[in-house]
This record gives structure tokens, sequence and C-alpha cells, in this order.
């Protein structure tokens, strides 16, 4: 039997203890192609052929940890601080349906196992967390504020976009990644690439020296740095007071180099 909660959501200040005896319940819930984790929720997913919650908590802390399925979002959310607990774990089981990931405010989701689904949306804000393992024809990743993400990602075709302060640290193969870096923005990729396209602007940093590409198109602007492996063959434009660091030994083609910006060839060992 599937069970549906049907409520508002609406955190008051009162404030609640756990009682420090811990129980266990789990709920069948209806497929959701989306999942949003906010508040500072900690949640781990799991694939299953049918989607329910496990949540092991202190047994009066159950009343208040809410969710809820709508218009195939899936929400949680408290209707009172917990001040302490013993316990609380929570497992979302999800289906073949999931696309859409978001976390925001101090919410974590993490994997115990890769997600395989054919398409990804990964969406952080906030100071948010998300430790995540991936396998995907399409992944896209979208980063902002001061959220934090450690990913692993198998997928054709990679496309990243993180602004502000937030910060990312990723393996991913592909045959294609497009990166587009905003703000103080922070991404350090390792892994092998056919093709890479990146955007820096601001005061964005890309570490992309563990991160083989065959071929990159860049364009750095503002104060950004950026640094590639790149083996066959790498387009360049260069503008502002950005810096450039070069892995490798690939065919250079400089389309734009104004202003100071600054060109550096480094060795692996640097």
């Amino acid at each position: 039997m599937i069970s549906c909660f049907k409520f508002s959501f609406s955190q008051n200040n009162e404030k609640i203890k756990g009682d420090r005896n811990v129980t266990s319940r789990e709920t069948k819930i209806e497929p959701f192609n989306r999942i949003i984790v906010g508040e500072d929720f900690k949640i781990d997913i799991i694939e299953g052929a049918q989607a329910s919650i496990f949540i092991e908590a202190d047994d009066n802390l159950h009343e208040v940890i809410k969710f809820n399925v709508a218009d195939s979002i899936l929400k949680f959310e408290t209707t009172s601080k917990i001040t302490s607990s013993k316990k609380i774990n929570i497992k979302v089981i999800y289906t073949n349906a999931l696309s859409q990931i978001e976390t925001f405010e101090d919410g974590e989701i993490s994997s115990l196992t890769s997600v395989n689904l054919d398409k990804v949306v990964l969406k952080n804000t906030g100071s948010s967390k998300a430790f995540l393992n991936i396998k995907t024809n399409d992944f896209t990743f979208i980063n902002s504020d001061r959220a934090k993400v450690k990913l692993n990602v198998t997928t054709k075709i990679a496309k990243l976009e993180l602004a502000e302060n937030s910060k990312v640290d990723a393996l991913i193969n592909a045959d294609s990644l497009n990166v587009d870096l905003y703000q103080r923005s922070d991404a350090k990729i390792e892994g092998t690439l056919k093709h890479l396209n990146i955007r820096a602007d601001n005061s964005s940093n890309f570490v992309g020296k563990d991160l083989t590409s065959s071929t990159c198109e860049l364009l750095s602007e503002g104060s950004s740095d950026v640094a590639v492996q790149v083996t066959t063959s790498l387009t360049i434009n260069a503008t502002g007071n950005s810096e450039v660091y070069i892995y490798a030994n690939p065919k250079i083609t400089l389309n734009k180099f104004t202003d100071t910006a600054k060109l550096y060839k480094k060795e692996m060992k640097d």
C-alpha cells in the first residue's frame, strides 16, 4: 500500500529533543522525478523498484520529520526545530523516474551506490553539500552560493555551471564537458575527455591539470585562473588579468590575447 501525505509545511519556533529511544519506520511513496533537500537534512539515496523512505530516529522525532510527494517532487521538512537526537538516519529509495536532484540551505545528499539514470540535473545552493557517484548519458550541474560538492561522473555529455563562492571537486569521464565559471567559484576536475569547452570569468578558478582532454576551447576573462591538460589542440581567448596554465603539448591557437593576460607552459610535476 502506498501512503500519500498531504499537508502544508510550516515550521514554527517550537523546539523538540529526541527521547533517545531509536525506532525505524519505512513508508512507500509515489515515484518522483525530482528530490529537494533543505534545512539541515542529510539524505542517502539508493535505487530500487519501489519508491520509499526509511527513517531511523528517536521515536518522538518521527512525527516532526515530514515528507511529501506532490507533482512528482519529493520534499522534506521539520515542523519543529530538533535541538538534540540520538540518531537521525534517512534513506530514500528512488526509481528510474528520478532525473533532478536539488539541495539548498544546509541540506546534504549522498549516494550509497552509483546513481544510474538516463539524464541527471544536479542543483546546489546555500551552504548545502552533495556527494554523488553518477552514471548517465546527460549530466547537468548548477552550483551557487557556498555549496560544496564532490562527484564521480561517467557520462557522454556534461555541463557544469558554477557561480558565487561555490566549489566542486569531481572525477569526470565524458565525451564532452562544457564548463562556465563565474564570480569566485572554484572547480577542481580530474578525468578523461574527448573535448573540453571552458569559460572562466571574474575571479573564478579552474584546476584541470589532471583532466586529460584531446581538444579544448578556452575563454578566460577578468582575473580568472585556468589550468588545463590538452593533448592535441587548444584554442585560447584570454583577456583582462586572467592566467592560463597549459600542461601537455597541444597545438596552440591564440585567437585573442589582450590586456595583461598571461600564458604559462607547465610540466606535470609543477
